[in-house]
């Protein structure tokens, strides 16, 4: 499959995905995952960007965002060169910490945005991790489906409603069982480039 050309223009969603160089563990510690969500916050409030969903594995992460008028290679540089010497400079190491370039998937929006949302807040429960999304700490998950959870701080609460509706009550309950209980919109791998139906993708095929 070719591969597209990394675009940054306004309003595109994007579905980040980073691992730790040779797939090693870049979240060792409860603190390393604090760590990358305050540096993760410090780029929400410094860049123009809106962050829908997250999730931190061990050995790599996941972001569903937006981009507004900073370019996304301007915020993943801040982001992942931050977390980077942290994590050298607390483990005594030098190097990468990341496996060089991140990958970006342009997303189209509504239903095809709503499944990645899905497979994002799944990882844990499929790499065996918890036995519910709601169980895992280091995803925003709970921020969807808890009314009871305020922290929302990283998550904007007006981009929320992209999948939760005006009826944020009604929506959570809705999102809660498309994730855990409903069967996928579409079949979604991260190995492609652009995901959306065939006249979104055709369209970023002429632009490659």
């Amino acid at each position: 499959m070719p591969r597209y050309a990394r675009l940054t223009a306004p309003n595109l969603f994007y579905h980040i995905i980073n691992r730790g160089i040779e797939k090693r563990l870049i979240f060792r510690q409860q603190s390393d995952y604090l760590k990358f969500l305050k540096y993760l916050y410090r780029c929400k409030t410094k860049f123009d960007w809106i962050i829908y969903c997250f999730c931190l594995m061990p050995n790599h992460f996941h972001l569903l965002i937006q981009t507004q008028e900073d370019p996304l290679g301007s915020v993943m540089k801040s982001l992942q060169t931050a977390f980077g010497v942290y994590f050298n400079h607390k483990y005594d190491r030098v190097g990468p910490v990341f496996s060089g370039r991140y990958k970006s998937i342009i997303c189209q929006k509504d239903e095809y945005l709503l499944q990645v949302s899905k497979y994002i807040h799944l990882n844990p429960v499929k790499a065996g991790l918890v036995k519910r999304p709601a169980d895992y700490p280091y995803s925003s998950y709970k921020q969807y489906v808890d009314r009871a959870n305020t922290d929302t701080k990283i998550l904007d609460k007006r981009a929320m409603k992209i999948f939760l509706g005006e009826d944020s009550k009604k929506g959570m309950e809705e999102y809660r069982a498309f994730v855990e209980e409903k069967d996928d919109l579409f079949e979604y791998n991260p190995v492609i480039d652009v995901f959306g139906n065939t006249r979104f993708v055709t369209k970023f095929k002429r632009i490659n």
